[in-house]
Parts: C-alpha cells; sequence; structure tokens
C-alpha cells in the first residue's frame, strides 16, 4: 500500500500539474464516503467548520480510506495549533485553513503544519497504524490551501501565494461575497466579484499554483480554476433525486 505520505505527495504533484476533483464532506457517513473513494475523485474534504465532522470522524475515515487513492483534506474550525494539530494527528493528509486574512496568518498555518526545527507543530500522532504512516517522512509535508474568503484578504493574495508550504489557494465565494456586500442570489452575476475572483487566479496561476473552490466542474475549469469542488456529499444525493423525478 502506498504510504500516507507518498499519497499526499502524488497529490500534491498532481495538483500543480493538472486538475484534482473532490467533495465537500458536511456529515462523513461512512458508506457515503466509501462510495465516494471507489470513484475517480481525487480528494474529500471534511467540512469542521460548517460541518458535524468530530476528530474520531477524521480518524475514522482516514482509515477507512487508507486503501484508496484518494487523500483527506480537513477544513479545520478554526486556525489553531491544538485545531491543526488534532486534525492532522487523527490521520488527515493536510487542512484547508479558514478565514486567512493575511501573509503573516498563512505562515503561521505552515507552522502549524510542521515539527521543530522548521515549524511548532507537537508530536502525538495517534493514527500512525491506521492511517497508511510508514516512517516519520510520512508526517513531515502536509497539504496546506489557504482559504481566502473576506474583501480584507484580497491585498494579501499575492504575498500568500509565494509562501513555501501553500500548496493552494482555495476561494470562499459566499463569504468573501458577503464581505463585499454581494447577496448570494448576486454571486454568479455581480461584475466587481467575478473580477477580484479572477485576480485571484491570476496571481495564483502566475507562481504555479492550484487555485479552487465548489460549484459546476465545467464552468470552474472554463474559469480557471484547477481545484474542482462538489459543494457536499449531501448535493450528490440530491443530484440522484432530481434524476429519478424528472425521467
Amino acid at each position: 500500500m502506498i504510504t500516507h505520505g507518498q499519497k499526499a505527495e502524488s497529490f500534491r504533484s498532481k495538483s500543480r500539474k493538472g486538475i484534482v476533483r473532490g467533495v465537500r464532506i458536511i456529515h462523513g457517513d461512512r458508506a457515503s464516503v466509501d462510495l465516494i473513494a471507489r470513484s475517480k475523485m481525487d480528494f474529500i474534504y471534511l467540512d469542521q467548520q460548517h460541518g458535524t465532522i468530530t476528530i474520531r470522524d477524521i480518524f475514522e475515515i482516514s482509515a477507512l480510506l487508507a486503501p484508496y487513492d484518494i487523500v483527506v483534506l480537513v477544513r479545520t474550525a478554526d486556525n489553531g495549533r491544538k485545531s491543526i494539530g488534532l486534525a492532522l494527528d487523527a490521520g488527515a493528509h493536510g487542512v484547508l485553513a479558514p478565514e486567512i486574512e493575511t501573509a503573516a496568518e498563512a505562515k503561521e498555518i505552515v507552522a502549524s503544519l510542521r515539527f521543530p526545527p522548521s515549524g511548532n507543530r507537537s508530536w502525538g500522532s495517534f493514527a500512525a497504524g491506521n492511517s497508511g504512516y510508514a516512517s516519520f517522512d510520512d508526517f513531515v509535508s502536509p497539504i496546506c490551501w489557504a482559504l481566502i474568503e473576506s474583501k480584507s484578504a484580497l491585498n494579501e493574495v499575492e504575498k500568500i501565494v509565494k509562501i513555501e508550504g501553500i500548496d493552494g489557494i482555495y476561494v470562499g465565494r459566499f463569504d468573501l461575497a458577503l464581505s463585499m456586500s454581494v447577496s448570494p442570489e448576486e454571486i454568479e452575476s455581480d461584475k466587481t466579484l467575478d473580477t477580484e475572483i479572477r485576480n485571484i487566479l491570476k496571481q495564483a496561476e502566475a507562481v504555479g499554483m492550484p487555485a479552487g473552490t465548489s460549484g459546476d466542474f465545467p464552468k470552474l475549469t472554463d474559469q480557471g480554476f484547477r481545484i474542482l469542488t462538489v459543494r457536499s456529499e449531501l448535493e450528490l444525493l440530491s443530484t440522484g433525486l432530481k434524476k429519478y423525478l424528472t425521467d
């Protein structure tokens, strides 16, 4: 079986060179994530910020999906060292760090992912025997995506994408829109918001960094996103139900 670290590095390389596809998981039903892992999706991200995901969920899902060619990321509830450390200790391959406002905050996140002397993460992984860890090398370089979701963060994106240890930029379109006084109903049509999102994509592309968000995959690809995410596992269920109800 491919080791934890090898899987993370393979995914990191794939995201730099092309497109990766995944699903946001808000409740963590085991049968659902197992089915997703058997598909051709490249990742799931477990949402602790807006979902019901617990540390035990991360631990059990990471172990369940260890044999599959899919990585497990966690959108932590906050950017605290404890939250990030627990997600990684439980077996996640990396984090989606929410509410990044400045380059200084992004650097702190990277430090929270790494052990001394290059960071300040505390040693204590309890998932080593379950999630594909083979040696210390499997712990040292987790994936890190910075979530940009506020107007105040826009002026920092150019600096954030240049930080060593940040692997991707993820656009939280709904929160970004709200911070710009754009309603959810106007997200697809507001030109100012569209311009700012295009600027984020441009700054990421300038350094070869993938950018992502959730939504319709073909449309996101046309816009230049390379990290494509289904809004949630419930959307997959809803889409399937609509198919049967309209046939």
